[in-house]
């Protein structure tokens, strides 16, 4: 659906914002974009559909590169993609349906049109009762809600959100992502959410770009990104329990002992692996940390534990373990 290749942003000529920025949004997926304050998520936003024109780099759209598009061009693919902004940028002047139905009207859509279309609209998103209201007089999440409704009625085919839940309370947010979950389920939009909140990504993402100083992290799949970042995420957004490393090490004092780290993923994530595998070898088990992780279609789990066994039992064990979960590190 949507291809970042090599993307620089330069302001001033001296200020690298983006730097080769590479990614794909494939057709129905939802993308999120994470990364701290000042790593280049909104920029990286605004050059999507070029309300900041990248310095080099291609931006394709369904192999349309809309970097090479003249204005006229541009204004057309410009309706496959809408952006819901940070603070909603709802007009105070008009209610929630005049704001809804505002890009109808410039598209100059017969008026029984825009009314059937802007009603089926608000009805979906829970707000036709709210329809003649102005801005004023909306909570956040029904701004929020407005802001959505405006994006989808041209019915484009992919959606940015700017930090859609950032002034929203723990509620509200929850049923503005179980909205956006089923706006990409029910319609089958492809969706990049800009965030620093690791709980939208967890909750509702397909895969992750991280920004760091403006270049890309990573890029891949959710869990992924939880298992191979779990430190540094844990130092930078403090989303996990910290764990003592110098005084769980402390514990491993046999010759043979050892400290082992189990990821699970999936259905076994709930399944008694490391019970069944134990009962077969000579090995007593101390657990030292342990979690388990909700994603958007998958558990997933993390387990510390020191391993007290022979050499030759430890190595069959460790070999039959590493056979049945998602991954084994010997920590020491």
């Amino acid at each position: 659906m949507l291809t970042i290749k090599n993307l620089n942003l330069i302001y001033d000529d001296k200020n690298h914002v983006l730097k080769n920025v590479n990614f794909t949004v494939e057709d129905g997926e939802i993308l999120g974009i994470i990364g701290l304050s000042g790593a280049g998520k909104t920029s990286l936003l605004r050059t999507m559909n070029l309300l900041q024109p990248p310095t080099s780099g291609e931006i394709f759209l369904d192999k349309v590169d809309l970097t090479k598009l003249n204005n006229n061009q541009l204004r057309n693919v410009r309706k496959k993609i809408s952006i819901v902004f940070q603070h909603f940028n709802l007009l105070s002047s008009r209610t929630v349906y005049e704001n809804v139905s505002l890009p109808l009207e410039i598209e100059k859509v017969p008026k029984k049109e825009i009314e059937v279309r802007v009603n089926k609209l608000l009805e979906e998103v829970n707000l036709l009762h709210k329809k003649d209201s102005y801005p004023s007089q909306l909570s956040g999440g029904e701004k929020q809600r407005t802001a959505i409704a405006r994006a989808l009625i041209n019915n484009p085919d992919i959606i940015l959100f700017d930090e859609p839940t950032s002034s929203l309370d723990p509620s509200t947010t929850q049923r503005i992502l179980d909205l956006i979950l089923e706006i990409n389920k029910s319609m089958k939009k492809s969706i990049l959410i800009v965030t620093h909140e690791m709980d939208v990504i967890k909750k509702i993402c397909d895969k992750v770009v991280y920004l760091k100083n403006g270049t890309v992290d990573f890029f891949g799949k959710v869990h992924e990104f939880f298992i191979e970042k779990e430190n540094e995420l844990n130092k930078e957004f403090y989303q996990e329990i910290n764990i003592d490393w110098k005084r769980v090490k402390e514990v491993v004092k046999g010759e043979n002992d050892r400290l082992i780290k189990i990821v699970f993923w999936g259905e076994k994530t709930h399944e008694p692996i490391l019970h069944n595998i134990t009962k077969k070898y000579d090995i007593t088990l101390n657990i030292l940390y342990g979690k388990i992780e909700h994603l958007k279609d998958n558990p997933y789990g993390t387990l510390i534990v020191e391993v007290i066994s022979t050499q030759r039992e430890m190595e069959k064990f460790l070999e039959e373990l590493s056979a049945n979960v998602y991954k084994v590190e010997v920590l020491k």
